[in-house]
Protein backbone atom coordinates (compact mmCIF):
# COMPACT_ATOMS: atom_id res chain seq x y z
CA UNK A 1 0.00 0.00 0.00
CA UNK A 2 1.55 4.01 -0.53
CA UNK A 3 1.29 6.52 1.42
CA UNK A 4 2.13 10.26 1.74
CA UNK A 5 4.23 10.38 5.22
CA UNK A 6 3.23 13.97 7.32
CA UNK A 7 5.26 13.56 10.05
CA UNK A 8 8.93 11.65 9.63
CA UNK A 9 8.93 7.95 10.73
CA UNK A 10 12.09 6.53 12.21
CA UNK A 11 12.92 3.59 9.75
CA UNK A 12 10.91 4.39 7.05
CA UNK A 13 11.04 8.18 5.77
CA UNK A 14 10.75 11.76 6.28
CA UNK A 15 7.49 13.76 5.80
CA UNK A 16 6.17 13.97 2.54
CA UNK A 17 7.68 11.01 0.98
CA UNK A 18 6.12 8.27 -0.82
CA UNK A 19 6.36 4.88 0.84
CA UNK A 20 5.28 1.77 0.29
CA UNK A 21 4.07 -0.34 3.63
CA UNK A 22 1.79 -3.35 3.93
CA UNK A 23 -1.51 -3.01 4.38
CA UNK A 24 -1.85 -3.78 8.32
CA UNK A 25 0.94 -1.65 9.33
CA UNK A 26 -0.66 1.51 7.39
CA UNK A 27 -4.22 0.07 8.88
CA UNK A 28 -3.49 -0.34 12.65
CA UNK A 29 -0.60 2.55 13.18
CA UNK A 30 0.33 4.94 10.27
CA UNK A 31 -3.45 6.02 9.33
CA UNK A 32 -4.92 6.08 12.65
CA UNK A 33 -2.13 8.06 14.24
CA UNK A 34 -2.12 10.53 11.19
CA UNK A 35 1.73 9.81 10.16
CA UNK A 36 0.46 9.30 7.01
CA UNK A 37 -2.19 9.64 4.31
CA UNK A 38 -3.07 7.07 1.45
CA UNK A 39 -1.28 8.18 -1.97
CA UNK A 40 -3.79 8.83 -4.05
CA UNK A 41 -3.41 10.28 -7.92
CA UNK A 42 -4.91 13.85 -6.13
CA UNK A 43 -2.80 13.53 -2.77
CA UNK A 44 0.24 13.22 -5.08
CA UNK A 45 -0.36 16.42 -7.30
CA UNK A 46 -1.32 18.22 -4.74
CA UNK A 47 1.90 17.45 -2.93
CA UNK A 48 4.09 17.03 -5.21
CA UNK A 49 6.53 20.09 -4.61
CA UNK A 50 7.10 19.20 -1.18
CA UNK A 51 7.35 15.54 -2.12
CA UNK A 52 10.64 16.48 -4.33
CA UNK A 53 11.96 18.83 -1.72
CA UNK A 54 11.57 15.47 0.80
CA UNK A 55 13.67 13.56 -1.59
CA UNK A 56 16.24 16.24 -1.42
CA UNK A 57 16.02 15.93 2.01
CA UNK A 58 16.35 12.27 2.09
CA UNK A 59 19.31 12.24 -0.18
CA UNK A 60 21.10 15.20 2.17
CA UNK A 61 20.48 12.68 5.20
CA UNK A 62 21.71 9.65 3.62
CA UNK A 63 24.81 11.78 2.74
CA UNK A 64 25.35 12.49 6.20
CA UNK A 65 24.67 9.42 7.49
CA UNK A 66 27.07 7.60 5.11
CA UNK A 67 29.97 10.58 6.15
CA UNK A 68 29.06 9.94 10.06
CA UNK A 69 29.13 6.38 9.10
CA UNK A 70 32.74 7.12 7.68
CA UNK A 71 34.25 9.19 10.73
CA UNK A 72 32.85 6.64 13.21
CA UNK A 73 34.46 3.20 11.11
CA UNK A 74 38.35 5.82 11.44
CA UNK A 75 37.64 6.11 15.39
CA UNK A 76 37.62 4.04 18.52
CA UNK A 77 36.20 4.50 22.35
CA UNK A 78 38.38 3.97 25.18
CA UNK A 79 37.00 2.66 28.78
CA UNK A 80 39.37 1.96 32.01
CA UNK A 81 37.84 -0.46 34.20
CA UNK A 82 38.31 -2.32 37.39
CA UNK A 83 38.19 -6.27 36.29
CA UNK A 84 39.68 -9.80 37.85
CA UNK A 85 42.84 -11.31 37.40
CA UNK A 86 41.05 -13.62 34.50
CA UNK A 87 39.85 -10.00 32.36
CA UNK A 88 36.17 -10.15 33.75
CA UNK A 89 34.83 -6.66 34.56
CA UNK A 90 33.13 -6.21 37.87
CA UNK A 91 30.85 -3.99 36.28
CA UNK A 92 30.28 -3.29 32.11
CA UNK A 93 29.97 -0.66 29.60
CA UNK A 94 26.83 -0.23 28.10
CA UNK A 95 25.28 1.53 25.07
CA UNK A 96 24.83 4.46 27.31
CA UNK A 97 28.51 4.55 27.66
CA UNK A 98 29.61 4.22 24.59
CA UNK A 99 27.49 7.14 23.71
CA UNK A 100 28.77 9.38 25.97
CA UNK A 101 31.91 8.81 25.70
CA UNK A 102 31.51 9.53 22.00
CA UNK A 103 29.94 12.82 22.60
CA UNK A 104 32.96 14.10 25.42
CA UNK A 105 35.85 12.87 23.51
CA UNK A 106 35.23 12.78 19.74
CA UNK A 107 31.77 15.43 19.60
CA UNK A 108 29.72 12.71 18.02
CA UNK A 109 26.30 13.05 19.40
CA UNK A 110 24.64 10.04 18.77
CA UNK A 111 21.23 8.39 20.62
CA UNK A 112 22.10 5.04 22.50
CA UNK A 113 19.20 3.13 20.79
CA UNK A 114 21.12 3.23 17.60
CA UNK A 115 23.77 1.25 19.00
CA UNK A 116 23.38 -2.40 18.17
CA UNK A 117 25.01 -4.40 21.25
CA UNK A 118 22.99 -7.50 22.64
CA UNK A 119 24.78 -7.27 25.95
CA UNK A 120 26.83 -5.14 28.12
CA UNK A 121 30.67 -5.56 27.49
CA UNK A 122 31.63 -7.45 30.48
CA UNK A 123 35.41 -8.41 29.42
CA UNK A 124 38.94 -6.89 29.03
CA UNK A 125 39.47 -6.21 25.56
CA UNK A 126 38.28 -5.12 21.93
CA UNK A 127 35.15 -5.32 20.76
CA UNK A 128 33.11 -4.21 17.85
CA UNK A 129 30.15 -2.34 18.15
CA UNK A 130 27.41 -1.78 14.94
CA UNK A 131 26.00 1.72 15.17
CA UNK A 132 22.54 1.92 12.63
CA UNK A 133 22.51 5.47 11.27
CA UNK A 134 19.94 5.45 8.88
CA UNK A 135 18.09 3.11 6.85
CA UNK A 136 20.74 0.71 4.98
CA UNK A 137 23.50 2.70 6.69
CA UNK A 138 25.34 1.55 9.50
CA UNK A 139 28.81 2.04 10.54
CA UNK A 140 31.21 -0.44 12.96
CA UNK A 141 32.92 1.14 16.24
CA UNK A 142 35.81 -0.02 17.39
CA UNK A 143 34.92 -0.50 22.04
CA UNK A 144 38.68 -1.06 23.65
CA UNK A 145 38.38 -2.03 27.41
CA UNK A 146 41.66 -1.64 29.37
CA UNK A 147 42.32 -3.13 33.12
CA UNK A 148 42.55 -0.61 35.52
CA UNK A 149 44.18 -2.87 38.02
CA UNK A 150 47.00 -4.77 35.03
CA UNK A 151 48.65 -1.67 33.51
CA UNK A 152 50.55 -2.74 29.82
CA UNK A 153 53.77 -3.93 30.67
CA UNK A 154 56.35 -0.66 29.30
CA UNK A 155 59.09 -2.30 27.27
CA UNK A 156 62.48 -1.68 28.31
CA UNK A 157 63.57 0.80 25.53
CA UNK A 158 60.96 2.93 26.25
CA UNK A 159 61.52 3.32 30.00
CA UNK A 160 64.88 4.20 28.95
CA UNK A 161 63.83 7.03 26.90
CA UNK A 162 61.89 8.49 29.88
CA UNK A 163 64.93 8.52 32.02
CA UNK A 164 67.22 10.03 28.98
CA UNK A 165 64.86 13.15 29.44
CA UNK A 166 64.36 13.43 32.88
CA UNK A 167 68.42 13.96 32.90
Amino acid sequence: MELILTKDVPALGIADEVVRVKPGYARNYLLPNKLAVVATPAAVKERSGRIAKALERKKQQLAQANELAERIGRISVTFTRKSSEEGRLFGSVTKEDIANQLKEVHFIELDRRIISMETPIKTVGESVVRVRLDSGVSALLTVIVVSENHKPEVSVKAEEVVEEKAE
